[in-house]
């Protein structure tokens, strides 16, 4: 593609973008395509140059300054426009390698929409003088007070000796995981319905990762290892972090990840043995699974991170 049609496409498509946005906010029955907001973007950073790309958060920028509010224009550009160009351009380098990670677009995208959610919490805590969270838990604790009142009225006694202050302290104590789930699936969303769109317009064919083909970048088991031994030195240097608080999400977010592992190896052996045939091991290893629940999952997720029982590695773990 030359020059000039790479800039009217991208063009095109960021004005996609800021109809998805207004469409969005003007019309609260289509609020729900704002989880495609980011999509747009992730085209142009798979399709344009990185000048198009940085034009086209300028222009979604200014368009939804004027047309909405300063404040939400950050919003969309921070925690929508700038991950769907990271991923754009993650899956752009993956295209001609064959040896990458299939995957590695999802999980720079949810890196990217983690991060920037935070920074865009921390701007609005800064800069606009909003406190995200402190919004977020008056609505907790209103909707706690409601129930109350409810329950109250009709003489239950369900909620009578839980505190909104406990409540409180278990979600944002959980706030970070909570980040990462919101980020790997804003990031599942974006790349596949990018693959979806580049696919039926037949514009480029991206590699689309199944489910079954799952695995987690690099060593995660080494990985979780480290950072629970650096989460572990801090608490003895006692620095003032919340050390439980951290090992709680540490704990959450690998033992989640296991499991879709786990789940992944699962589904990959139960087709490979239905197919030839041998349904006495899928009803065997269901058994198992279902004695030793999500715990058994993780470990077999756990264990394929280290010895790649599917062989779905191009690439040697470091």
């Amino acid at each position: 593609m030359n020059k000039k049609f790479r800039l009217s496409q991208a063009a095109m498509i960021v004005i996609l973008g800021i109809i998805l946005v207004l469409i969005s906010v003007y019309i609260p029955m289509l609020a729900i395509l704002a989880l495609a907001v980011p999509v747009p973007f992730a085209i142009i950073g798979t399709l344009c140059e990185r000048k198009y790309a940085f034009l086209s958060l300028i222009s979604i920028f200014l368009v939804i300054m004027f047309c909405v509010d300063p404040i939400y224009s950050i919003n969309i550009c921070i925690m929508n426009v700038v991950p769907g160009l990271i991923i754009g351009n993650i899956a752009k380098h993956n295209i001609n390698n064959e040896n990458s990670n299939k995957f590695e677009p999802i999980y720079g995208g949810m890196i990217a929409f983690t991060v920037c959610t935070i920074i865009f919490f921390l701007l609005s805590k800064s800069i606009f003088n909003i406190d995200l969270i402190g919004e977020f838990s008056k609505v907790i604790t209103n909707g706690f007070n409601e129930q109350m009142r409810m329950m109250e009225k009709m003489n239950v006694d369900l909620y009578k000796n839980i505190k909104i202050e406990d409540i409180l302290t278990l979600v944002k104590s959980m706030t970070p995981t909570m980040l990462f789930l919101q980020g790997l699936i804003a990031s599942f969303i974006t790349y596949y319905l990018e693959v979806f769109i580049l696919r039926i317009t037949r514009i480029i064919n991206l590699p689309k990762p199944t489910f079954r083909d799952f695995y987690l970048p690099g060593n995660a088991v080494a990985t979780s290892l480290v950072l629970y031994l650096i989460v572990l030195l801090l608490g003895f240097m006692k620095i003032g972090l919340y050390i439980e608080s951290i090992m709680l999400n540490l704990q959450m977010v690998f033992n989640f990840m296991f499991i879709i592992q786990g789940v992944a190896v699962s589904i990959y052996y139960a087709r490979k043995w239905l197919k030839q045939g041998t349904g006495k091991n899928v009803l065997v290893s269901g058994i198992l699974l279902g004695l030793f629940g999500t715990m058994g999952i993780s470990f077999i997720g756990m264990l394929d991170s280290i010895i790649d029982f599917r062989k779905v590695r191009s690439y040697k773990s470091t």
